[in-house]
């Protein structure tokens, strides 16, 4: 992944965790979604799995074991 992309889906997931981002870093941001089809990709993804486990709040823990196999499948993605 190139260090752009890295960097742009940082701030991504910044928005996507509610997190408080300009004007200016969110256009930034879709400018490259709509420029750049892994990111996109990747970044739909991960929102789809972020409202997924939103909905989950509240519910049984996640066995340690499930949630550091995710953890790694997210940072080999």
């Amino acid at each position: 992944m190139k260090e752009r992309c890295r960097e742009v889906l940082q701030r991504a997931y910044l928005f996507l965790d509610e997190e408080v981002l300009s004007i200016e870093e969110r256009t930034q941001i879709q400018v490259h979604l709509d420029e750049c089809a892994p990111c996109l990709e990747h970044y739909g993804l991960e929102r789809e799995f972020v409202l997924a486990t939103s909905r989950l709040k509240g519910r049984d823990e996640c066995p340690q074991k499930l949630k550091a196999k995710i953890q790694t499948l997210l940072e080999e993605a």
